[in-house]
């Protein structure tokens, strides 16, 4: 359905504190293009236009700029009734003030005519169904999507908002804003029906308000601010309910949705220049986030109701973020300039910290709350060296900590620990500005990162243990990055580029995990316009990138198998070596056939990627791969693989100096395969007796599309 919403009253106002513009002596500028376009699409719909409208339409644009020697309005409308409309209109007076205001659509089509085996209560918080008891493989299971309700996974963002900006006693300014985001549909979810998975359609019903607001003085050579900022976001749903049809009776579980929260920051910000042509820039900030979240007192858990002893049912959420830095800049000598900086960037965690006992186990449970502290300092310097070379080394150190506390538990193993790594950061970048027909940069930066997990323990029996496994963000790792680019103009009517660029990462201390990433990529870009009448483009890029990583599984969750030194106690290890490989390019012809009259443009662009996932199984590993299968033939082919084929022909007459009129042609064609979405089943096994049930949420994303478009456009 097309949306012809009305623009809030907020638009207007710039129109009644402009006057300065509305002189005798004003002129007025701008267009307006009506158009039209007619769409034929075989395939999915929704993935043809995830962000914009797929369907036929009529709409148009338009501008208008009124401007005298005080003042100016300006009016800018895109996409008119469309779903990804937009408009902006601006006035003010020079040197005194500026007031905008805009209203936005913003739209994002998932899947359309998605399935769900809930026969009531899509588009709400209360799903619903009179199904009790199924088990994989009775005959009302396959049933249950193909005879079920349909809906489309789609959401809207409608936003507007206004600013104004006052100058009327320079050097003193201040600035503020309001704007608010409306934002509503579908999207999935998943959710667990007592002991199988299912996919959800999940309520969107969010509205966000902020409110900016700043003063400050700006006169050479001197700059000071002070700001606020403040935004509430408010959901209309706290939890998504339904029907638990796994149960024996109509029992009902939920899923909990992003709470109701507010955000308010203060900042400061100050730059005063010095002699020697420097510059010290400083910055702070404070800011805390709340939420208040109600909790469930009960679980269902199979089919059971369980009850859940909490120390406090109403969770009180905070974060406090302090953030400030020093920036100071010099250009002493002409081929000399630089920069030295630090940054502290910290969030305290004061939300909350509740204990959880569910009837029928032992021991207590709780929430983590996570702190998150990072440092950092560094230096850069540019050299100007004879030759036409710039040299530019650098060096970074950054210390992150990551600290948390666990509730006392009966368990085992209950860590407290601060997770922290440095890094160490530092590199070089050379540029040749060559003579004037090529030019050439290369880079290279390394990154040493150690992190501290070397002291902690882990228990296995009465046996201390060093962690086997880190995640990847924290872990030890040694990273080098170099590239190459250089552009050529051999004639006034060509020019060439070329860009190399390769990373390699070695988690050096990861055993079980991730543990190394490659990558290379190459570039190569043409241009050639041999006279006035037509001009070629082209360009190719090529990517290959490689993760490797090792997986073990233990014998079964009493034996130590994962993290003792016995690697064939009915254990096995895997390594799993994922590659992409990318390929896009294009070409493209502009052609002026009548000058000041008709222009002809075509372009082609292809993109692809496939992947590949090697599995390995380790040669001392108790476990081989299924009967029937290889090393050489258990690897997975189907990985993310993806082409799409796009052509535009278009072409531009002018009826006369007012008016112009543009038509042409568009092909689209996108193919998706990935072994988790080729053959989709809306209902799988998950076991003898319990399925998995989705709802199509971006499945079959395959389409081809036709589009021919029309627009007129009358200049003013």
């Amino acid at each position: 359905m097309k949306k012809y919403n009305y623009l809030p009253a907020v638009l207007l106002l710039p129109l009644l504190c402009a006057t300065g513009a509305q002189a005798a002596d004003n002129e007025v500028t701008g267009f307006v293009m009506p158009s039209v376009k007619s769409v034929h699409i075989s395939g999915n719909k929704a993935k043809y236009g995830e962000y914009g409208d797929p369907d036929s339409n009529i709409s148009g644009s338009v501008e208008v700029k009124s401007e005298s020697d005080t003042g100016y309005v300006t009016f800018n409308a895109a996409d008119i009734a469309q779903d990804t409309q937009n408009y902006k209109i601006e006035g003010g007076q020079y040197g005194k003030f500026r007031l905008d205001a805009f209203y936005n659509e913003i739209q994002h089509n998932n899947t359309f005519d998605a399935k769900t085996f809930y026969a009531g209560g899509v588009g709400t918080n209360q799903l619903t169904s009179p199904l009790s008891n199924v088990r994989y493989g009775q005959a009302i299971t396959p049933d249950m999507v193909i005879l079920g309700n349909t809906f489309d996974y789609k959401v809207s963002r409608d936003q507007y908002g206004a600013g104004l900006r006052l100058d009327l006693m320079k050097p003193f300014f201040a600035n503020l804003s309001v704007s608010r985001e409306d934002r509503q549909g579908l999207k999935p979810i998943g959710a667990a029906n007592s002991s199988f998975p299912a996919e959800l359609p999940e309520p969107v019903d969010y509205k966000t308000n902020i409110i900016q607001a700043e003063v400050g003085y700006g006169k050479n050579p001197y700059f000071a601010s002070v700001g606020y900022t403040h935004s509430n976001f408010d959901n209309a749903y706290d939890a998504l309910y339904f029907t638990d049809i796994y149960a024996t009776a109509n029992q009902t579980s939920f899923v909990s949705l992003p709470p109701d929260n507010d955000y308010s920051k203060f900042d400061l910000k100050g730059r005063v220049k010095l002699p020697l042509k420097s510059a010290l820039a400083l910055a702070y900030s404070e800011s805390q986030a709340t939420s208040e979240a109600t909790l469930a007192s009960t679980l269902n858990a199979g089919g059971t109701i369980r009850t859940i002893t909490l120390g406090d049912s109403l969770f009180d959420g905070r974060v406090d973020t302090t953030n400030y830095s020093a920036v100071l800049t010099s250009s002493p000598l002409d081929f000399l300039d630089g920069k030295i900086f630090y940054k502290n960037y910290e969030t305290k965690n004061k939300s909350d910290k509740i204990s959880i006992i569910e009837s029928g186990t032992t021991g207590q449970l709780g929430n983590d709350l996570f702190d998150y502290n990072k440092e950092s300092y560094g230096i850069e310097v540019g050299l100007k060296l004879p030759g036409r070379v710039t040299l530019t080394p650098f060096y970074t150190k950054v210390e992150t900590k990551r600290p948390f506390t666990l509730l006392p538990s009966t368990a085992e193993f209950n860590p407290s620990y601060d997770v922290t790594t440095d890094d160490n950061i530092y590199g070089i970048n050379a540029k040749w500005k060559g003579t004037d027909f090529i030019s050439a940069n290369i880079g290279y930066e390394r990154l040493d990162r150690d992190d501290n997990m070397d002291s902690f323990r882990m228990k296995h029996g009465d046996t201390d243990l060093d962690p086997y496994t880190r995640e990847s963000y924290i872990a030890s790792q040694k990273k080098n990055t170099y590239k190459l680019g250089f552009d050529v103009f051999p004639t006034d009517t060509l020019s060439l580029g070329f860009t190399l660029k390769h990373k390699n990462i070695d988690y050096d201390e990861t055993q079980v995990g991730l543990t190394g990433e490659r990558s290379t990529s190459y570039g190569a870009s043409a241009s050639f316009t041999p006279n006035d009448t037509v001009s070629f483009s082209a360009y190719a890029n090529y990517e290959t990138a490689t993760r490797e990583q090792l997986v073990r599984t233990g014998a079964g969750a009493t034996t130590g198998s994962p993290v003792d030194t016995d690697p064939t106690d009915a254990a096995y290890n895997i390594t799993t070596t994922l590659e992409d490989k990318s390929f896009d390019w294009g070409v493209g012809v502009n052609v002026v056939a009548i000058p000041k009259t008709l222009i002809l443009s075509a372009q082609f662009d292809h993109t692809r990627s496939d992947g590949l996932v090697d599995y390995t199984y380790g040669p001392t590993s108790a476990a081989v791969p299924p009967a029937g299968w290889t090393n050489e033939t258990i690897d997975f082919s189907s990985w993310d693989d993806y082409k799409k084929d796009a052509l535009q022909l278009k072409g531009t007459y002018s009826l006369s100096a007012k008016v112009d009129l543009t038509g042409g042609y568009a092909y689209e064609k996108y193919k998706y395969s990935d072994g988790h979405y080729d053959n989709y089943r809306n209902v799988y096994n998950a076991s003898a007796t319990a399925g998995g049930y989705l709802s199509g949420a971006n499945a079959n994303p395959d389409y081809t599309a036709n589009v021919v478009f029309l627009a007129a456009k009358y200049k003013f």
